[in-house]
């Protein structure tokens, strides 16, 4: 299956890092649309098209890409462009979306894959919560998938001490997951992976590996 992801693709985004300025992004911008955001685009609709008819429904394209231009208003970070190429698959197809999510990141080096619910807000994370608490079986069938797919939860985005409300449940099995304010996996990909032809067979069997987590994290 061929997406067009070159070396020059690899080239440019390692230009973009190193000339962060309007100048060479407007020279370069015709290449990076070629070599860069169509086919990373091109892989978001196509795993897009293979996960329609699983239990793992969700989709995406150009219009859930993160644009290339960073808002910095508020940065201290003045950097015109992000040096990375992003984008998410979600089951409504929009990135305004908390029902779970696959994202993808192209970078100089490579890139990631991650899938599950990042950064929620207390009132999205009770139900998940709540769920690990009355449903403990459930939740450890999610962890043993994940652990038979060769993945894990990130402990990346997490409290230091139990959250209000559940500090009665500090003894119990999943105390530490219920301290995480998001419940994602993620795997690092070097250049090759997107060079090679299974990239989306890749991205595909990746979602699936997390269905049970994004069923579990839905509450169906």
């Amino acid at each position: 299956m061929n997406i067009n992801f070159t070396p020059k693709t690899f080239d440019l985004l390692e230009g973009l890092a190193a000339n962060n300025e309007k100048a060479w992004y407007d020279d370069h911008r015709d290449d990076f649309d070629i070599y860069v955001r169509k086919p990373f685009a091109r892989v978001l609709e196509r795993v897009s098209e293979r996960l329609e008819s699983t239990q793992v429904p969700l989709t995406g394209g150009l219009k859930t890409m993160f644009r290339q231009h960073r808002d910095v208003r508020f940065s201290n970070d003045k950097s015109p462009y992000s040096t990375h190429v992003s984008g998410v698959l979600t089951p409504s197809g929009t990135k305004a979306e908390k029902e779970g999510l696959l994202y993808l990141q192209l970078e100089s080096s490579g890139g990631l894959i991650a899938c599950g619910f990042y950064q929620l807000k207390a009132a999205e994370l009770a139900p998940i919560r709540d769920r690990m608490i009355e449903a403990p079986k459930a939740f450890a069938q999610v962890l043993q998938d994940l652990d038979s797919a060769g993945l894990s939860l990130s402990d990346d985005d997490k409290l230091t001490a139990m959250p209000r409300g559940y500090e009665a449940h500090s003894d119990h099995d999943y105390a530490d997951y219920l301290k995480l304010k998001s419940f994602v996996v993620s795997v690092h990909l070097g250049r090759g992976a997107w060079l090679d032809d299974d990239i989306v067979d890749c991205m595909v069997e990746y979602a699936k590996n997390c269905a049970s987590l994004l069923k579990f994290g839905r509450g169906n």
